[in-house]
């Protein structure tokens, strides 16, 4: 189908009539160019009401349809018509015209009511009978989005489960009508196997559990080929994980394992040299008196030897006792000691020569006793025992500093983000490899069912080789499950097999569009796996849709929808409201330079506000611009827009 022109009259903003033709051929885009809330996405709602009776791009509101400045100028009973017309040329060069008309009517108390709604499809001029079934075959309203696209919604298509694609993929292909047919063989095959069973219970038994034995294995080999192409897809993530890594340098994951175990031990030394400079000190201020009085201890010892050699200590006598007789002139055994007396010389030359230390002999005495047992307790090797210790703190110190001085070599060696980015690769290379773990388990228990029911299989196809000899002909209830189990199989084969074929060309679409609209060259592709999981690849490493900004979920969803289009079996134009909002004018420039390679065969219309279609975009895509419009808002009454057509594209 090829789009021709689009009338509007009365609809919402646009009073009109308003037109709008559409470009095809060589120069098959059309721009219609207008600011925020002036009327692009009212367009997109005209299409949908238009075709399908809804507006699917509008949300809630009691806002009615037809054109307020018109329902004003109606007189009390007067009626007027809401009215949108999309012509379109199909494949063979006939006219098609959709055409939806609402009659509404100015009451007597002056409201707007809805009077009636009428929609018919033309081919040449002529009403088509069948209407629902035309619309079904060329439009159908579940694809809608792969022609219609909201640019503000494509930057959110991704952030949704991966079964949103897997349903795209099966409304596109139709696969879904293969699985309904698929469902009801099945469900057939089972209402024969019932049927059977109560005409020949043996027999039907065994037919119900050959078919269950089936469905089992069937089930069970799916599980299985889903596990080991996880497996390649695991084991092929790891490699080039590994290869990311090392593009970081020689075995970096090395380096920083080293690294990590330095810091680790670095605490572990700095501890322990805490620990022993800790004993040094307190080894220090144990032995602090003893060490600052060593040498006065010494010497009091050598005085008390001294007095020791003259007998003074321990003393005979005291000097203050001798002097003490001297005064009282008589010894304490009587003896006169009178001033003049041989006694009294000889007792007064012996007090001259006493020492005063021998009043405090037993003092003196005690003191040295005390001053002996802290000498020999003074430790005789502690200069070597303190040596010992600061040369072990030393020698710890320069184990630490040597780590330390490793450590900044690794660093040196590794690019400033390397061990951040390393860390990241080693993380998915972990999860990868406990995944692969996990899935040789499943394998292995996967391959013993399927093995068992292989057997049971044998034995069922046995008892049934064996009941089936028991009549001469086959019923027609086997015939006709014999029948839906190969039809069965043949549309199971042709539902894979076209499964693949839009999986591979979506794969290679999608990548192809992304790296050239997309325009930083770290890209390196897109890869959607068989659960439909997206992955972009990067020069050092994989990421996921949300790991991309804004700007390029929306490039990517935009590759992943024209993909769809151009895979979709429909004739189906493509418009897309704001396609641009939030990129940036590199990607501008590239999505105006490739769309129109990737939609050549395609009508396409872009509605953009004057910032989306910025010089960077235009440039690129001039060349295929057929057709321009501009939205503008008129401030009459209670406001509404206008479509002028731009002949000169700027």
């Amino acid at each position: 189908m090829i789009l021709k022109s689009l009338y509007l009259k009365n609809y919402r903003t646009y009073r009109g009539p308003e037109e709008i033709k559409f470009a095809s051929g060589d120069k098959n885009i059309t721009i219609i160019q207008g600011n925020n809330e002036v009327g692009k996405t009212t367009i997109m709602n005209a299409i949908t009401w238009c075709l399908y009776g809804r507006e699917l791009y509008k949300s809630e509101g009691n806002e009615p349809i037809w054109n307020t400045n018109s329902a004003n100028d109606l007189i009390n009973g007067d009626d007027d018509t809401v009215k949108v017309v999309l012509t379109m040329e199909d494949s063979k060069g006939k006219e098609v015209k959709f055409v939806r008309d609402l009659v509404f009517y100015k009451n007597d108390s002056g409201n707007c009511r809805q009077e009636s709604v009428d929609d018919n499809i033309f081919i040449d001029g002529k009403p088509v009978s069948f209407k629902s079934t035309y619309l079904a075959k060329h439009f159908p309203e579940k694809i809608k989005e792969y022609f219609l696209f909201d640019g503000e919604q494509l930057e959110t298509y991704f952030n949704s489960d991966t079964n949103k694609i897997k349903e795209s993929i099966n409304k596109l292909s139709q696969l879904n009508l293969l699985e309904h047919t698929r469902n009801n063989l099945k469900s057939r095959s089972k209402y024969y196997a019932d049927e059977l069973e109560k005409l020949n219970p043996s027999l039907g038994r065994i037919k119900k559990n050959i078919a269950k034995n089936k469905e089992n294995r069937d089930k069970y080999q799916k599980d299985l080929d889903e596990i080991e192409s996880n497996l390649k897809k695991w084991e092929k993530e790891i490699k080039e994980n590994e290869r990311a890594i090392q593009e970081f340098g020689d075995n970096p994951k090395k380096l920083i394992d080293e690294k990590n175990y330095l810091i680790e031990n670095l605490k572990i030394k700095d501890k322990i040299i805490v620990d022993e400079t800790n004993d040094y000190n307190m080894y220090i201020f144990n032995n602090f008196t003893t060490i600052m009085s060593i040498n006065s201890l010494l010497k009091v010892k050598s005085i008390g030897s001294d007095l020791e050699e003259k007998g003074f200590i321990p003393s005979r006598y005291k000097k203050e006792f001798l002097e003490y007789l001297l005064e009282e002139h008589e010894c304490i055994c009587g003896a006169d000691l009178s001033e003049g007396s041989d006694g009294y010389y000889k007792l007064k030359e012996l007090c001259d020569k006493t020492s005063e230390t021998t009043n405090i002999a037993d003092t003196v005495n005690v003191l040295l006793n005390s001053v002996n047992l802290i000498i020999d307790d003074f430790p005789k090797d502690f200069e070597d025992k303190l040596t010992s210790k600061r040369e072990n703190i030393q020698s710890l110190k320069n184990e630490r500093e040597s780590m330390s001085k490793k450590i900044v070599d690794i660093e040196e060696k590794l690019s400033n983000d390397a061990e951040e980015q390393v860390n990241k690769l080693q993380k998915r290379i972990d999860i990868y490899e406990k995944n692969i773990k996990n899935g040789y388990k499943n394998v292995g228990s996967l391959k013993t069912n399927i093995e068992k029911l292989e057997s049971e299989y044998e034995d069922l196809q046995k008892n049934l080789k064996k009941e089936e000899e028991k009549d001469i002909q086959k019923s027609d209830l086997e015939k006709s499950q014999d029948f839906c189990d190969r039809a069965f199989e043949i549309i199971n084969q042709i539902h894979n097999d076209l499964e693949e074929e839009m999986h591979n060309n979506l794969n290679r679409l999608t990548s192809e569009e992304f790296n050239k609209m997309h325009w930083k060259e770290f890209y390196q592709g897109v890869s959607i796996d068989k659960n439909y999981n997206v992955t972009i690849h990067k020069e050092n490493a994989d990421i996921v849709p949300n790991d991309l900004s804004k700007g390029g979920q929306l490039v990517l969803a935009l590759s992943f929808m024209t993909a769809l289009n151009s895979l979709s079996g429909f004739e189906l134009p493509i418009i897309i409201d704001t396609p641009l909002g939030r990129l940036d004018e590199p990607i501008k420039e590239n999505i105006g330079q490739y769309l129109p390679i990737y939609t050549r065969n395609k009508q396409v219309t872009l509605l953009v506000t004057s910032s989306e279609y910025s010089d960077a975009f235009r440039k690129g895509i001039r060349d295929y611009v057929g057709e321009q419009y501009e939205l503008k808002f008129i401030e009459e009454g209670n406001g509404m827009t206008t479509i002028e057509s731009k002949k000169m594209v700027e």
